[in-house]
């Protein structure tokens, strides 16, 4: 039996009622959606329903504001478990502990972050994640698993970012409706926050869950040596195109954004002070930097952090998700060209649908925005 057949506690193929630990509703949801949760009356499972606002907070405009506001008066009706001000939801969560076998919904798309702790977080639709909030449970069919074996080990200067923008490139048919174990002795070498990145970046090949488990003894599916990472740079348009550094060396830079989900931590903010610090970035480019969460912010003060970044020239925001997916905060116009440590760069992500968003590890950000350019 598989991790994820033992979750749902069903076999492949067959249908599970499940009965989430936790029903995720967020700012990511739309305004007409958010509007459905007015009719809604009574909650069977009230005590598993959270409600998270940190996608656009502050709210930088009127729409986010009117959808912050009704999920706060959804939660009070209710007398939901509610976050705001906190940071990135799914961060928090994580720190409030998740435990392996857990299943957690959301309509976000990086759901399977939880899989770090062999958890499983699953993608719903808006629809059925409405439902889900009224009954408490929602019918799936347990996935078949693909396990992918971690060879070798993370050569200086590559990270599981690199690694992730690499997998990514493969056909989303390929894994679609499908989970994803990773296995494997080099998973167990891997720190929390790396495999917090992986299965959050592997959720966006389409599979229905990515988890991690280090108890898998069986054969694998495939096999990624970690030792063969190179240094990634998505293109423009979406996180399934991408190509080395080598080939984009000397791209021009407006902006630069260190945080998000896959670059707000303090792993990641320790390592990009230590690239910047004493140094300045050029006066015409923007980088600001953004921590996941109130206590990485707290954490990245006490160490000096963000001093290291105001001198430098960084604009420091909120914790939350930055300059990332819609939101108000360090947007670029016409014609601008951004790096980002952020894991989204569909068009308009950032700002207008004539900016373009390149996607890469803090490490490669970091250094970029000392030089103005894509550099290595």
């Amino acid at each position: 039996m598989t991790l994820v057949e033992s979750i749902f506690k069903t076999n492949a193929k067959e249908k599970a009622i499940i009965q989430p630990k936790y029903i995720i509703l967020a700012d990511n949801l739309t305004l007409d959606t958010v509007n459905k949760l007015e009719s809604i009356d009574s909650l069977e499972a009230p005590e598993r329903v959270v409600v998270m606002v940190y996608y656009d907070a502050p709210a930088g405009n009127f729409i986010s504001a009117e959808i912050q506001k009704k999920l706060i008066n959804f939660a009070h009706k209710h007398e939901l478990k509610f976050l705001q001000g906190h940071g990135i939801g799914y961060h928090n969560l994580l720190n409030e502990g998740i435990e392996k076998g857990d299943i957690i919904v959301s309509c976000g798309y990086h759901n399977s972050i939880f899989g770090a702790e062999g958890a499983a977080g699953i993608h719903l639709e808006p629809e059925v994640l409405l439902e889900t909030v009224k009954t408490g449970e929602v019918a799936i069919e347990t996935p078949e698993t693909i396990h992918i074996e971690l060879t070798g080990k993370l050569n200086k200067g590559a990270s599981v970012k690199d690694i992730a923008i690499k997998f990514l490139q493969a056909e989303e048919s390929k894994y679609k409706g499908r989970a994803i174990e990773f296995v494997g002795e080099s998973l167990k070498e891997l720190s929390a926050k790396q495999k917090q990145d992986l299965c959050q970046l592997a959720g966006r090949s389409g599979a229905v869950c990515a988890l991690t488990n280090n108890d898998y003894t069986g054969e694998a599916d495939e096999t990624i040596d970690l030792s063969k990472a190179e240094v990634m740079i998505a293109l423009p348009g979406s996180i399934h195109t991408s190509d080395s550094i080598e080939s984009l060396e000397g791209t021009k830079l407006c902006a630069c954004f260190i945080g998000g989900c896959t670059g707000g931590s303090i792993e990641d903010l320790r390592t990009a002070a230590e690239i910047l610090k004493g140094k300045k970035i050029p006066t015409n480019l923007r980088l600001t930097v953004a921590p996941q969460t109130n206590e990485v912010f707290s954490q990245a003060i006490a160490e000096g952090l963000l001093d290291i970044f105001i001198d430098c020239g960084a604009q420091i925001l909120n914790a939350g998700c930055g300059t990332c997916r819609t939101t108000s905060k360090g947007v670029i116009g016409d014609g601008e060209t951004m790096l980002s440590s952020a894991p989204w760069n569909y068009e308009g992500c950032n700002g207008t649908k004539e900016s373009k968003v390149y996607l890469a590890s803090v490490e490669t950000v970091a250094i970029s925005a000392l030089n103005g350019y894509i550099h290595n």
